[in-house]
């Protein structure tokens, strides 16, 4: 269950006025940050199938800062690997970029300021700056599930209008309101817990910068929860393995938000 959450945090609507200008005979030069991890992850066995032990491992919170950054270095090649083969960009490699953050003194998993995207650009000659937060890993976070809940309100009070309009009956066109409200209340609040036991979900969250001032282009976030298509195709033994789930269910949130950003770049190509 793919979801893309766009208009959660905006963008400029014409790139030009920040000194990006998107052409189909040629590509946006763009350099990929590493991934920055934001979630917190509390047991090993949140990300990985291993028995539950009595008590925690003295040293859990190393291994599992060590699988972590695995994590996020796949995702960033992966990310950068799938932006390659779009026909609107040219990736940096992510070696350079790194090597150039170490030189210019940036910080490799911590947001750059304006100041620094511009001094960034200037380095590697790229005209955008793509950062992605991982925000979510094998949960959802309680700021999440609020909007969830939240935009699940927002659908039934538009559900509940609909239904009134259609009906010529305000009586009916509440009950549909409630009815909605009450099943994204149970969903995304009472069944929080028993979504994160069945399913993997990740969340990216993605921000395109200029480099001519620092400005944010784009931005958007992708929620998916399972891949399940993908799953089937591996062996039966590997399908219910936790650290597999999260790994097709990474690839779908990567392919989800790389086509919301593609996506973008046809908006600011010329008619």
């Amino acid at each position: 269950m793919p979801i893309v959450l766009a208009g959660l945090l905006a963008g400029c609507a014409t790139w030009s006025g920040h000194g990006v200008t998107v052409s189909p005979a040629h590509k946006l030069r763009l350099a990929v940050l590493p991934v920055q991890r934001e979630v917190v992850i509390d047991k090993l066995q949140d990300i990985e199938s291993v028995p539950e032990p009595a008590k925690p491992a003295p040293d859990q919170a190393r291994v599992i800062d060590a699988q972590m950054q695995a994590v996020t270095a796949e995702m960033t090649r992966a990310v950068e690997t799938r932006l390659s083969a779009s026909p609107y960009f040219e990736v940096v490699p992510d070696a350079q970029v790194e090597a150039t953050l170490a030189t210019l003194g940036m910080p490799a998993n911590a947001p750059l300021t304006p100041g620094q995207i511009e001094n960034l650009g200037r380095e590697l000659d790229v005209q955008v700056v793509l950062a992605i937060r991982l925000s979510g890993y094998g949960q959802l976070k309680r700021q999440w599930i609020a909007i969830l809940i939240g935009s699940g309100v927002g659908e039934g009070v538009v559900q509940g209008a609909v239904v009134a309009k259609a009906t010529q009956s305000a009586a009916l066109g509440a009950a549909a309101m409630l009815e909605e409200i009450g099943q994204e209340i149970l969903t995304w609040g009472g069944g929080a817990h028993l979504f994160n036991e069945h399913y993997s979900p990740v969340i990216l969250e993605g921000r395109l910068a200029s480099t001519a001032d620092g400005k944010t282009l784009w931005s958007d976030t992708a929620l998916a929860s399972i891949d399940k298509d993908a799953l089937k195709k591996l062996p039966e033994d590997q399908q219910k393995k936790k650290q597999v789930q999260l790994k097709v269910t990474s690839e779908k949130a990567e392919r989800d938000l790389v086509d919301a950003l593609e996506k973008a770049v046809k908006k600011q190509l010329p008619e």
